[in-house]
């Protein structure tokens, strides 16, 4: 192997491991940074979904941003469901029956006193809309 071809190789494995090192990072991040983090919008679970709904682009724009925001939402619990991984997706009602805001939490982050039908807080970072907005990393607001 030549110099040069040493080089190359020495350069492409650092930046794999330097990728590799921040996908751990961002993956095995909770909830705690959400939470001391000021929110940049408090909007309604209903008013959120309402804006992604009327222009998903321009809703992107404001609520997911180029780098990752904080938004505090308030809702009513439409339902609890547990997925793997040991997440738990609290589901806030917007009267919209096929939409919801989904707000994934960590097991333990969940209160345990929250039953659908209950108006939460909740703080979280919105990735955008699929079927429905989805916040990820949620911490609970008192």
């Amino acid at each position: 192997m030549t110099m040069k071809s040493r080089t190359i190789v020495s350069l492409a494995a650092a930046v794999v491991l330097i990728v590799g090192a921040y996908i751990a990072w961002d993956s095995f991040r909770g909830h705690a940074e959400t939470v001391h983090r000021e929110a940049k919008y408090a909007i309604s679970a209903t008013e959120l979904l309402a804006a992604f709904t009327a222009d998903e682009r321009a809703a992107t724009e404001q609520y997911v941003g180029v780098s990752e925001q904080v938004l505090e939402v308030t809702g009513s619990i439409r339902a609890m469901e547990s997925i793997s991984g040991g997440k738990t997706n609290v589901v806030l009602e917007t009267n919209d029956p096929l939409a919801a805001v989904v707000c994934e939490f960590d097991d333990p982050d969940v209160p345990q006193d929250w039953r659908a039908g209950a108006v939460v807080k909740v703080k979280g970072v919105c990735t955008g809309m699929l079927m429905d907005v989805v916040l990820v990393r949620c911490a609970a607001v008192k």
